[in-house]
């Protein structure tokens, strides 16, 4: 099932606008001293499922989202793009 990729190479790059986190994880590190980013504190797991895809969080044990593609397939570009 090899397609050629449908983004450009500069999609690749960080660009994402609203990022996704756990509100249980969110309250915690509001309160932690010293201070840690939510981005180092937060544990999540994300992948497919049979409905779509699924962000977990590990530390809460809780779904965080699943975004149902209601049985649509869609593309997905996994190349790799390192910034040297």
């Amino acid at each position: 099932m090899s397609q050629e990729p449908t983004l450009p190479k500069d999609a690749l790059a960080l660009s994402i606008t609203n990022y996704v986190a756990c509100s249980k994880c969110a309250d915690e590190v509001a309160k932690l001293d010293p201070p840690e980013s939510l981005q180092n504190y937060a544990a999540m797991d994300v992948g497919f499922t049979d409905w779509g895809v699924q962000v977990w969080c590990r530390r809460h044990k809780v779904n965080i989202v699943h975004i149902d593609f209601e049985g649509q397939k869609l593309l997905a570009d996994f190349r790799r793009l390192e910034i040297v």
